[in-house]
């Protein structure tokens, strides 16, 4: 197969302090939009501060040029719900007018795993505040569920019990991420919801199917033959509810991708546009920092950043989707971010560690 080069046009470099941005959804409200003179903008976390101070929009100005002309709003939370830290936001989707943002679930370059990693988020986009006269930052007031492993335990025993056949996890990786956690976890409320046979679950992409199904990217564990795993949950609002339930497993999706440069590739992030999946992917971990799973799986270490898509079939129950090329990104392997903007585009966002970049290709047919 042909595979086609990096032809995405650099639109901005954006300073988020700290830049680490992850996940990119489409701002729908024509209100806020309005309040802010922009034509089009985008919602993205930071993975490197609590959710609460990790909102941020990414916003055009309206009439400008499109390679040109954007600003950056962080957005102040009033937060509510579950107290504690709520670390490692990596992905954002929308259901209807609430934005929801997932923590990764997973522990970093070494482990173990974090309770601070285990949660989900929500606000109303309707319910953001505008910039006041004053300079002050945009408001919203967003509900945070500390998960506390329930939603590991979920995963977990949907990829054991599933169809897929996910790869082994290696005896290091399983010593640093999981029998550490397990330590760690004993004699708290949270014990016994990380067992022995799991796996690190890292979730970094999200969307939402037009039938309120949620889809979670994970960029670890693959499948055995190096395929991206996407999940698909019913019933992610019972967390939200006054008696507090979880949401269950429907479907899981191997994503066959075609990839250069390593046999293992993980999502990076996801979107739908009509009826296509759109999935990001690459390398199982960030080079330049020390990584358990980059060193007991070098097969996944230098997977070329890609961008794939494959028609979603709402009636299916899972299986494996063939997908097509649509974009390589070489030179790009912390692409994060991938969003479609309802006129042609998709928009990507990279994090790196002198900007946030912003970046935008042309829909392709076929």
């Amino acid at each position: 197969m042909d595979h086609a080069p990096d032809t995405s046009d650099h639109l901005a470099d954006l300073n988020l302090d700290p830049n680490e941005a992850s996940g990119l959804v489409r701002v729908d409200d024509q209100r806020l939009l309005e309040r802010r003179g922009w034509d089009r903008a985008f919602w993205s976390v930071l993975d490197e501060v609590d959710i609460a101070d990790g909102l941020a929009l990414l916003g055009h100005r309206s009439g400008g040029d499109l390679a040109r002309d954007w600003e950056v709003e962080r957005v102040a939370c009033r937060r509510i719900g579950d107290a504690g830290p709520a670390d490692d936001a990596e992905a954002i989707a929308r259901k209807g007018d609430w934005v929801y943002a997932f923590g990764s679930q997973h522990g970093g370059k070494q482990g173990p795993i974090r309770l601070r990693e285990q949660w989900v988020a929500r606000f109303r986009e309707a319910g953001v505040t505008p910039q006041g006269d004053d300079g002050a930052e945009p408001a919203v007031e967003l509900d945070v569920v500390h998960t506390e492993f329930r939603l590991h335990r979920i995963l977990n025993d949907s990829l054991r019990d599933g169809d897929l056949d996910v790869i082994a996890f290696h005896p290091a990786s399983r010593e640093a991420f999981i029998t550490k956690t397990i330590a760690e976890l004993a004699g708290t409320d949270a014990a016994g919801r990380v067992r022995d046979t799991d796996w690190t679950v890292n979730v970094e992409g999200a969307e939402f199917t037009p039938t309120g199904a949620l889809l979670l990217g994970l960029r670890f564990p693959v499948t055995a033959d190096g395929c991206p795993i996407v999940v698909q949950l019913d019933g992610v609002e019972r967390m939200f509810a006054e008696r507090r339930g979880w949401p269950e497993v429907t479907a899981l999706w191997a994503i066959e991708a075609p990839v250069r440069g390593g046999d293992l590739a993980g999502v990076r992030d996801l979107c739908l546009h009509d009826d296509r999946l759109h999935v990001v992917v690459g390398d199982l971990d960030s080079a330049g920092k020390q990584s358990v799973l980059r060193e007991d799986y070098p097969q996944g270490r230098d997977t070329v950043t890609t961008h794939v898509e494959a028609r979603l079939d709402p009636a299916a129950q899972g299986g494996r989707l063939s997908a097509r090329l649509v974009r390589e990104f070489p030179e790009h392997p912390r692409i994060e971010g991938i969003a479609a903007d309802g006129e042609g585009s998709f928009f990507y966002v990279s994090d790196e560690d002198e900007a946030v970049h912003l970046r935008c290709t042309p829909l392709l047919g076929g």
